[in-house]
């Protein structure tokens, strides 16, 4: 998966959860982002390197049914609300009878659903980090499975952007070692030139979140072996041809 293909997945997901909690009232940028992250991680485990962007728009459009679902299902079952009344300070009749309407659901812009408590809200946010630490960084071999037990177990009792925070700078060094000495073992490789060098350092060093490390470690670990498998004929690719770990 290019970069440009990660790009328009993250636009269009946005685009299409901001779109869904405007029509419902929701204008609370944490609860905005909490769905945006759903609807990320719910996308992304069900894409493979293969994929297009024909089966992301599908996945998508399934996952934005069952949103939509789910945020109308919060929006229909509000907390009790005081008894509306009129310009007289009459109770109105019948008020309560009402269906919910997407005009009546905009009158509580910023209501936090109820569907879920906070320690619910953290927990999901941290089980999304551990998915990835379960996954996709033991794959990439970022940690190993007891490192990933570990952080895991860190990630107890604390926010989960400030959990985050510090296992993406731990995280950043071992990505930084991994490239510095395939680079050194293959005079370069496919960042054979002191900017492209840089600009790979850079990369690694700007990243915030585990999702978009683990995006570029895998971005870094495709361009490895394109260029080991183009190199494969040369005397570098006969050393060194093959799936050769990141940190060797």
């Amino acid at each position: 998966m290019d970069s440009q293909f990660e790009q328009m997945i993250q636009v269009n997901i946005q685009g299409r959860v901001f779109v869904i909690c405007q029509s419902h009232g929701i204008t609370d940028p944490t609860i905005i982002g909490y769905y945006i992250e759903i609807l990320e991680q719910a996308i992304i485990s069900q894409l493979t390197d293969g994929s297009t962007p024909t089966d992301f728009q599908r996945i998508l459009t399934e996952q934005v049914d069952w949103l939509e679902a789910e945020i109308s299902q919060v929006s229909v079952n509000p907390q009790p609300a005081a008894p509306s009344q009129t310009t007289d300070g009459v109770e109105s009749e019948g008020d309560d009878q009402k269906p919910a309407t997407k005009t009546t659901n905009k009158k509580v812009t910023g209501y936090m659903p109820e569907a879920k408590s906070m320690p619910e809200l953290l927990k999901d946010r941290r089980a999304i980090i551990e998915h990835l630490l379960d996954n996709d960084c033991i794959t990439l071999k970022l940690v190993t499975p007891t490192e990933a037990k570990k952080f895991k177990h860190g990630l107890l009792g604390r926010e989960p952007e400030e959990a985050e925070e510090a296992l993406v700078a731990q995280l950043r060094n071992v990505l930084h070692n991994q490239v510095r000495k395939f680079i050194r073992k293959h005079n370069g490789g496919p960042w054979a030139s002191a900017t492209l060098q840089h600009d790979v350092r850079m990369d690694i060093t700007k990243t915030r979140t585990l999702r978009s490390l683990v995006t570029l470690s895998r971005q870094l670990l495709n361009e490895r072996e394109e260029w080991l498998s183009k190199t494969k004929n040369s005397l570098t690719g006969r050393f060194f041809s093959g799936r050769v770990k990141m940190d060797k």
